[in-house]
């Protein structure tokens, strides 16, 4: 289980809040965010140390990428590993341009997922059983975990999603805070899978990030449970990105993509 809470063109001063929950194995290596080139694209993102690719990662142009599975009875282990479709989607100037490419995916290559995409202008969620549906997303509050996106028929969506809506229609300053929150929550009780932070074993919440692009942009990681692992500022691999300010929204990346 995994939790991505996306804020997109719907608070001031910012054209994307994230905060994610990465919801894995513990013992499951993985580093955490770093600034890596992928395919000659410059990339922060943090590495599954297993399978090598990631679970979120931007790039200079403000696109950002992000994955949840869905659940599947029978993972085919033979199938290409889905954390590496993050970084084929981050190889694309644009949001539009990667989900246009990944409506392209074929059949039956991949186990199910679900991946965001957005930047400044655009954002979709491709949803793939057996192949890729792309949908594109108003602006406003999403949240996407391991079932469809914005699924309020789950309960646990659901009071993401309206958790995220008091955030976002509360003061700019708050917001960090506020999201930080519900990354740290166990408001589900008896049922661990049913919290945002999840605690089962060998298994649980793996770590957390907070995003914010546009404006001030900032980035905070926890690698661990962020309800007993502090989040660290991971801000200034941003600025060397090459767009330190307007990320995504400026003339630095205007003249990249051109």
């Amino acid at each position: 289980m995994c939790t991505l809470v996306a804020l997109h063109r719907c608070v001031p001063d910012a054209f994307l809040w994230i905060a994610a929950n990465r919801d894995e194995y513990l013992e499951r290596p993985a580093e955490g965010p770093a600034l890596r080139d992928v395919g000659g694209v410059a990339v922060v993102a943090p590495l599954d140390l297993r399978a090598g690719g990631t679970w979120w990662g931007v790039t200079a142009y403000g696109v950002f990428a992000a994955l949840t599975n869905r659940p599947t009875a029978s993972p085919d282990v033979a199938r290409r590993s889905r954390g590496q479709l993050v970084l084929d989607a981050l190889a694309s100037p644009t949001a539009r341009r990667a989900a246009d490419s990944l409506a392209g995916l074929g059949a039956d290559l991949y186990n199910p997922f679900n991946l965001f995409v957005a930047d400044a202008h655009d954002a979709f969620a491709v949803v793939y059983e057996r192949s890729p549906a792309p949908i594109a997303l108003a602006p406003g509050v999403h949240v996407i975990g391991n079932a469809d996106p914005n699924a309020r028929e789950v309960a646990k969506i659901r009071r993401t999603i309206e958790r995220a809506e008091s955030v976002a229609a509360g003061p700019a300053d708050r917001i960090e805070d506020g999201l930080a929150a519900i990354c740290r929550s166990h408001e589900a009780g008896d049922d661990p899978l049913a919290s945002t932070c999840v605690h089962r074993g060998g298994y649980g919440t793996r770590s957390s990030t907070l995003l914010r692009l546009g404006g001030r942009a900032l980035l905070h990681h926890a690698d661990g449970p962020p309800c007993t692992h502090p989040y660290r500022n991971f801000t200034p691999l941003l600025a060397e990105l090459g767009a330190p300010a307007e990320l995504g929204t400026g003339e630095t990346a205007t003249r990249m993509a051109s």
